[in-house]
């Protein structure tokens, strides 16, 4: 990939790498993950059980400014919420149990994780529109979630390929072999602690 394509930001991607989703996220502003994700396009890789570059790659970039998703250690007595939701409108609900940031740290169990590794997922405008799917920008790319981890890569996690391959409001098929699943179940059962809720911050993100 030689040419600068254009690139944009999903609105799923914008809600759920905010920091109070739960899930990666930054102290860069939208235009400068942008930036970078061009920046470093030429390093783009497959994304998982794809064979090319035409339709769905990460994109690593540097991880200075990124997040891991944020996790409370478990303490007895700790007060633990749960709560049915989507990750977006159409999509069918589940359940997520989390620990409100206040109560994590009071606890004293709170770990917020700088980044040691970055992917940007990125679908082309095709993809995008895969299983009733829709495009949020005009660009001939857009950012579908960030990947923030300390190991390198990690396996997707299992939910997200059932919704994928099972080609359930919100996936896109992706034909994934019983290994790959097998490794995502065993990788994020080994998983300690549980997701933090995070309250407004200060700084501005995404």
């Amino acid at each position: 990939m030689t040419e600068r394509v254009t690139l944009g930001w999903s609105d799923f991607a914008v809600a759920n790498n905010s920091r109070s989703s739960g899930n990666t996220y930054s102290i860069l502003s939208e235009k400068e993950i942008v930036d970078l994700v061009l920046d470093h396009w030429n390093e783009a890789v497959p994304g998982q059980s794809e064979s090319n570059l035409d339709r769905k790659i990460l994109v690593p970039i540097p991880p200075h400014g990124f997040f891991c998703p944020p996790r409370a250690n478990l303490v007895v007595g700790m007060k633990l919420n749960s709560e049915v939701k989507t990750r977006q409108s159409g999509e069918d609900p589940y359940i997520e149990n989390y620990v409100e940031e206040d109560e994590a740290r009071r606890l004293n169990a709170f770990v917020e994780i700088p980044a040691k590794h970055i992917d940007v997922v990125c679908y082309s405008s095709e993809a995008l529109l895969d299983n009733g799917g829709k495009r949020s920008t005009d660009c001939q790319w857009e950012i579908v979630c960030l990947l923030a981890t300390t190991v390198g890569k990690e396996p997707m996690m299992p939910l997200a390929m059932a919704r994928n391959y099972l080609e359930k409001p919100g996936g896109t098929f992706t034909d994934y072999t019983a290994r790959e699943f097998a490794e995502s179940i065993y990788y994020w059962s080994s998983q300690c602690g549980i997701r933090v809720k995070l309250g407004p911050s200060k700084q501005e993100v995404l």
